[in-house]
């Protein structure tokens, strides 16, 4: 028997109609641009990929594009060709490898969004590095030793989301790209409103 470091993340891929794919909003969020085999072997690229929120795949072109993205932060949008279609991706841990997929057809082109849930990250996040080792939704932090969300996302109290764009609205101080030189402002009333250049607030 496997141990959970050693756990498979079986993903449940959910397809929508034809005709769409994925537009990030900033062209920083696409990580990955290359060719795949197949729409399985692309979403699997995606749920291995602890930065990968959506994916989409061409069949026709093979393209298999990995975005650190999700609907907050770009869109699902109507394409020229009719033979695209779009879908999301709910990732779970699972000792068994399986991908699921729901309404697939003769489409040849398809978007994935993952879908992340708070059960994926309570148990874990702030424990030993030994808790989510081989993880796909926390990493082991160097200087803390303990199980942190991967880059570019942050804890929110409850689990990992991607960290926000210029102009976002944001909660708390690390709700921010840094690595853009965004930080979340906070206004006279010392509430925190929205995502701005750090050299722009001085």
């Amino acid at each position: 028997m496997s141990s959970p470091a050693h756990a498979i993340y079986s993903s449940t891929v959910s397809l929508s109609l034809q005709g769409h794919e994925f537009q990030p909003q900033y062209e920083v969020q696409l990580i990955f641009n290359a060719t795949a085999r197949s729409r399985l072997l692309c979403s699997a690229a995606c749920s291995q990929n602890p930065s990968c929120r959506i994916f989409d795949y061409d069949s026709s072109s093979h393209r298999c594009r990995l975005f650190e993205a999700d609907l907050t932060n770009g869109a699902i949008i109507a394409t020229v060709s009719q033979t695209s279609i779009v879908g999301s991706v709910i990732l779970s841990a699972s000792l068994y490898a399986s991908i699921l997929v729901h309404r697939l057809a003769s489409q040849t082109s398809i978007v994935g969004s993952v879908i992340l849930s708070a059960s994926l990250y309570a148990s874990m996040y702030n424990q030993s590095c030994s808790a989510c080792q081989g993880n796909r939704y926390q990493t082991c932090s160097s200087t803390s030793k303990t199980c942190q969300c991967p880059g570019n996302s942050y804890w929110n109290g409850s689990m990992c989301p991607l960290q926000l764009f210029k102009n976002a609205a944001c909660s708390q101080i690390d709700a921010c790209r840094s690595d853009l030189n965004l930080s979340c402002i906070i206004n006279s009333y010392g509430k925190f409103t929205r995502c701005s250049r750090v050299d722009m607030m001085f």
